[in-house]
């Protein structure tokens, strides 16, 4: 498929989502994901199948994207899944280990750095990590772990 074709598809998709038309959006992503196998066009795949409320889908997708635990847009779209799908436990594990120190900072256990909220980012976004917490204290309120949740 030309590089033209695959863009016109990627804007028809784009133009879908805005319109409402997720059953539309799932078709054409999932042309022009087969077409490039690039890893932004699996992405708008999955958005796509959890805008059509096909959640086991885009879970299963992103599951089998070799890119779902390198990536943290993917690994939260991951997690936004399983949360739709109410399984906390998983994604719990899906968004991974972090801890929160006395003073609000979240750092990593495997090397103890600290995961800095997205700093350079527009001043109208929020941060990719700012929303991982969020839904990291979200899943510990379900599991009534209300000490868990209010920390996160």
């Amino acid at each position: 498929m030309k590089e033209d074709e695959v863009e016109r598809l990627r804007g028809l998709v784009r133009d879908c989502v805005s319109k409402h038309l997720y059953s539309s959006a799932i078709f054409f992503a999932d042309k022009v994901a087969v077409a490039t196998s690039d890893p932004a066009d699996i992405y708008m795949q999955a958005q796509a199948l959890f805008l059509g409320r096909q959640y086991r889908r885009a879970l299963h997708l992103l599951n089998s994207s070799s890119i779902v635990l390198r990536d943290l847009r993917f690994r939260y779209l991951a997690a936004k899944c399983l949360e739709e799908l109410k399984e906390w436990h998983q994604c719990l594990t899906m968004l991974g280990d972090a801890k929160v120190d006395d003073h609000g900072n979240v750092s990593s256990p495997k090397d103890g750095s600290p995961m800095y909220l997205d700093r350079d980012g527009e001043d109208h976004e929020i941060s990719i990590m700012s929303a991982v917490c969020y839904l990291r204290g979200k899943a510990y309120e379900a599991l009534e772990n209300r000490v868990q949740a209010r920390l996160w």
